[in-house]
Protein backbone atom coordinates (compact mmCIF):
# COMPACT_ATOMS: atom_id res chain seq x y z
CA UNK A 1 0.00 0.00 0.00
CA UNK A 2 1.67 3.18 -0.93
CA UNK A 3 2.02 5.95 1.96
CA UNK A 4 -0.42 9.33 1.25
CA UNK A 5 0.99 12.71 1.49
CA UNK A 6 -0.59 15.63 3.76
CA UNK A 7 0.30 19.32 1.88
CA UNK A 8 -0.55 22.31 3.45
CA UNK A 9 -0.26 26.09 2.71
CA UNK A 10 -0.66 29.08 4.71
CA UNK A 11 -0.64 32.49 2.58
CA UNK A 12 0.28 35.92 3.92
CA UNK A 13 -0.57 39.20 1.34
CA UNK A 14 1.26 42.30 2.08
CA UNK A 15 -1.22 44.60 -0.36
CA UNK A 16 1.43 47.63 -0.19
CA UNK A 17 3.97 45.91 -1.51
CA UNK A 18 1.67 43.66 -3.34
CA UNK A 19 3.63 40.51 -2.47
CA UNK A 20 1.78 37.01 -1.46
CA UNK A 21 4.41 34.72 0.34
CA UNK A 22 3.26 30.81 -0.02
CA UNK A 23 4.80 28.57 3.16
CA UNK A 24 4.20 24.96 2.02
CA UNK A 25 4.25 22.01 4.12
CA UNK A 26 4.41 18.72 3.43
CA UNK A 27 4.31 14.96 5.05
CA UNK A 28 4.70 11.89 4.06
CA UNK A 29 4.86 8.63 6.10
CA UNK A 30 8.19 9.57 8.66
CA UNK A 31 9.41 12.53 5.69
CA UNK A 32 9.02 16.35 6.16
CA UNK A 33 9.48 19.14 4.33
CA UNK A 34 9.02 23.16 3.76
CA UNK A 35 9.37 25.40 1.06
CA UNK A 36 8.80 29.35 0.70
CA UNK A 37 7.89 31.41 -2.06
CA UNK A 38 6.87 34.68 -2.87
CA UNK A 39 4.59 36.35 -6.44
CA UNK A 40 4.24 39.72 -6.79
CA UNK A 41 0.83 40.78 -7.70
CA UNK A 42 0.04 43.53 -9.80
CA UNK A 43 -3.44 45.11 -10.58
CA UNK A 44 -5.00 45.16 -14.33
CA UNK A 45 -4.32 48.95 -13.39
CA UNK A 46 -1.01 48.69 -12.55
CA UNK A 47 -0.05 46.59 -15.56
CA UNK A 48 -1.80 48.75 -18.02
CA UNK A 49 0.49 51.89 -16.74
CA UNK A 50 3.21 49.58 -16.84
CA UNK A 51 2.23 48.43 -20.36
CA UNK A 52 1.61 52.44 -21.54
CA UNK A 53 5.08 53.70 -20.01
CA UNK A 54 6.58 51.15 -22.90
CA UNK A 55 4.24 51.87 -25.74
CA UNK A 56 1.59 49.55 -25.19
CA UNK A 57 -2.45 50.61 -24.94
CA UNK A 58 -3.88 47.64 -23.38
CA UNK A 59 -7.35 47.44 -25.29
CA UNK A 60 -9.05 44.24 -23.20
CA UNK A 61 -9.20 42.58 -20.10
CA UNK A 62 -10.40 39.10 -19.74
CA UNK A 63 -10.74 36.52 -16.98
CA UNK A 64 -7.97 34.27 -17.69
CA UNK A 65 -8.10 32.43 -20.77
CA UNK A 66 -11.92 32.94 -21.95
CA UNK A 67 -13.60 35.65 -23.39
CA UNK A 68 -15.48 36.45 -19.93
CA UNK A 69 -14.52 39.89 -19.13
CA UNK A 70 -12.27 40.74 -15.92
CA UNK A 71 -13.55 40.88 -12.82
CA UNK A 72 -12.32 42.07 -9.23
CA UNK A 73 -12.54 38.89 -8.05
CA UNK A 74 -10.88 36.93 -11.17
CA UNK A 75 -8.11 34.63 -10.03
CA UNK A 76 -5.83 35.30 -13.15
CA UNK A 77 -6.32 37.93 -15.88
CA UNK A 78 -5.23 38.36 -19.59
CA UNK A 79 -4.64 41.50 -21.06
CA UNK A 80 -4.88 42.36 -24.81
CA UNK A 81 -2.64 45.30 -26.10
CA UNK A 82 -1.30 46.82 -29.27
CA UNK A 83 1.75 48.82 -29.72
CA UNK A 84 1.02 52.73 -30.12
Amino acid sequence: MSEKTLFAQEREFDPLSGLLTVRSTWTRGNRRGTREHTIRLYTATRLAELFAENGLVVEEAYDSFTEKPLRRNSSEMMLVARKE
